[in-house]
């Protein structure tokens, strides 16, 4: 096994239903190259599968993905003796991310035509993460099955290829299956391959979802139709990339992290795109919750790394704990709770999580410290980054709220804690450079601010830690040109030493960061600046078919030039997908409080996308309609009837 590069994928068409996915080049043949093939959780059970009709390959003339777990191509095979340009047989093939792929052969021509089919196949079963890593793999030798061909890997896992209709001839030595095939005009010819995977004994993996998804379907209307375009489509991934990893709770699903790189979901990304769901229902924030608090951690081990209350960031197969090593994923764990609450997760359900509540509550607390200067940190002697210090003040607050709400002790010491976090934050983090006023992307372990403008500012506005002009001090340095490139919010600011455009831990652009800046700030009141920054989001999301990728290239926006996907993104991502819908709710100025029976819709004021009209939401389970017309007026159309409205 050789190792190459960490290979990319990112004008790759990538097709996905969790756990399986599709890898494919532009012209529809496998050739075994970087990382092509068809993949069941996180396996390569396909790399190769080079298509010939008559010892020659067909001709390639369009490849598109044609939904969440599909890509359609279309090819043609010309003959020497044609004595018209037109192409004799038309070839259509069909790649399923459950691993099927149909081929569709005709005869377009005025004569019968006779001719062998091929297709050369490979396998080597290797893991995607071993891919990632830049190793390539020789193929597995072939063995002839029953209606095709197998091979089995080291480690026990094997896998079939068996064709509707059956080949007439199989050759292990090279892993050919072959049909002897003749058509008359206008017939066509149809064979149907399906990879049957037999995972490693003793080893389960994470479940496809059945039926419909955890949420509601919304209905979004705008005048600007690129709005529900990037809706729609980002409904459809989120879908495919959900999976049940634990069959002890098999209503819980998560969503893998994204396609190609992370089919896996993880603790941190599985609360990020509960919360962006919020409005269509709490069922799916339901499952996160429940799923993610039986594996909270319940004891300390020391080397390992468990704290008691933390919330897990990676989960293993069947749901297995595996690390904590995300610094955020409890604090999320306690906001996710706490909107869910406000929109309306039924009293049942919030009183069961109240012990996982408490749990985090206290890991949270420990590692704020005792101290009013104190600050959340990367460990003991590590740094303590922006974001970090704006989603444990969120936390706090929320926490607060639910142990009020439920008689419990805490509340009100929590809610002082948390103010003096902010206090302390608006002090110790405060920066100022040529362009002007910013809040440092993290202290030093020494308690200096790291002078650099970045995203991390973006978690500010919405989390209320900042103070009035704190917040307008934000609204105007993310809309400033080092940081709002004109396709979206850079990580870091142009005038950071160093920076690149590709750098991906600082130089892109992520398409959930910018949209979490856009819902704060028009949650807090700078609609402008909301708008300003969305508008070339928007922008760029046609030129990825409105499935935006994980992040793209930060370079300052030029006319005539499009947005480039970073070569190392996920596409479809999970946070990308869902990230509009908390952006539309701020912008429709919408703020639940099922709890006391009230909701709050109140825009910012007319909206650059024109008429939004946001049809069947939920609160507390019940559908919710707003629009906001052309003049920014909120219309409610449809609304809870135990609900007082406010406007």
């Amino acid at each position: 096994m050789s190792t190459i590069p960490h290979p990319v994928a990112h004008d790759a068409l990538v097709c996905v239903d969790a756990p399986g996915m599709v890898i494919s080049g532009r012209d529809g043949q496998l050739r075994g190259q970087g990382v092509e093939g068809m993949y069941h959780d996180g396996r390569r059970t396909l790399s190769r599968n080079v298509l010939t009709l008559g010892g020659i390959e067909p001709e390639p003339v369009s490849g598109h993905v044609v939904a969440a777990g599909a890509v359609r191509y279309l090819a043609m095979r010309r003959f020497s003796a044609d004595t018209t340009p037109d192409p004799a047989l038309v070839v259509e093939r069909t790649r399923f991310a459950d691993g099927r792929e149909r081929i569709v052969v005709r005869n377009t021509g005025r004569r019968p035509l006779s001719f062998p089919v091929e297709m050369v196949l490979g396998a080597d079963l290797i893991p995607l993460d071993a891919l990632r890593a830049g190793y390539r793999p020789a193929e597995l030798p072939a063995r002839v099955a029953a209606a095709g061909l197998g091979w089995s890997a080291p480690d026990g896992m094997s896998v079939r290829a068996v064709t509707e209709p059956a080949p007439d001839t199989a050759l292990a030595a090279t892993a050919t299956l072959r049909w002897e095939v003749a058509l008359e005009p206008a017939r066509s010819w149809a064979v149907e391959l399906r990879m049957l995977a037999e995972p490693v004994p003793g080893r389960s993996g994470p479940r496809a979802v059945s039926g419909r998804p955890p949420w509601t379907e919304p209905r979004v209307r705008c005048d600007d139709v690129r709005v529900a375009a990037w809706v729609d489509q980002g409904l459809r991934d989120l879908r495919a990339l959900l999976v049940v990893p634990d069959p002890n709770l098999p209503t819980a699903a998560l969503p893998a992290v994204g396609a190609p790189w992370q089919l896996a979901p993880t603790g941190r990304d599985s609360l990020w795109t509960a919360r962006t769901l919020l409005p269509l229902g709490t069922r799916f924030a339901s499952g996160v919750l429940r799923l993610l608090a039986s594996r909270q951690g319940v004891r300390s081990r020391s080397g390992v790394g468990e704290e008691v209350g933390r919330i897990p960031h990676t989960l293993g197969r069947g749901g297995e704990q595996v690390r904590y090593d995300c610094a955020g994923s409890t604090a999320l764990f306690v906001t996710l709770l706490g909107e869910a609450w406000r929109w309306g997760l039924p009293a049942t359900e919030t009183a069961a999580l109240l012990p996982a509540l408490g749990r985090a509550l206290g890991h949270l607390t420990r590692t704020l410290g005792e101290r009013p200067g104190d600050f959340v940190r990367l460990g003991p002697e590590g740094p303590a980054p922006c974001e970090l210090q704006a989603q444990t003040y969120e936390a706090a607050r929320h926490g607060a709220a639910l142990l009020d709400a439920y008689d419990l002790p805490g509340g009100a010491a929590l809610r002082e804690r948390a103010e003096q976090l902010a206090v302390a934050f608006r002090r110790a983090f405060r920066a100022e450079d040529a362009a002007g006023e910013y809040y440092a992307a993290a202290l030093d372990p020494g308690g200096r601010p790291i002078p650099v403008a970045s995203s991390a500012m973006a978690h500010l506005p919405g989390s209320g830690i900042l103070d009035a002009g704190g917040s307008e001090a934000v609204a105007r340095r993310l809309t400033a040109p080092d940081l709002d490139c004109g396709w979206g919010l850079r990580g870091a600011s142009v005038r950071t030493p160093g920076y690149h455009p590709l750098a991906a831990r600082g130089g892109v652009v992520r398409t959930h960061d910018t949209c979490v800046a856009v819902a704060g700030l028009a949650e807090a009141g700078h609609p402008d600046a909301a708008q300003r920054l969305f508008a070339g989001l928007l922008d760029a999301a046609p030129w990825f078919q409105y499935r935006l990728p994980e992040m793209h290239v930060g370079e300052q926006r030029v006319e005539g030039h499009a947005p480039v996907a970073h070569p190392l993104a996920c596409r479809p991502h999970a946070r990308a997908a869902g990230a509009i819908l908390p952006v539309l709710v701020a912008f429709a100025g919408i703020r639940p409080d099922a709890p006391t029976g009230r909701v709050t819709v109140r825009p910012g004021g007319p909206l650059d996308i024109g008429e939004l009209e946001l049809r069947d939401l939920r609160i507390a389970g019940d559908p919710f309609t707003v629009r906001v017309n052309r003049t920014g007026q909120p219309i409610i159309e449809a609304a809870p009837e135990s609900l007082q409205l406010s406007t």
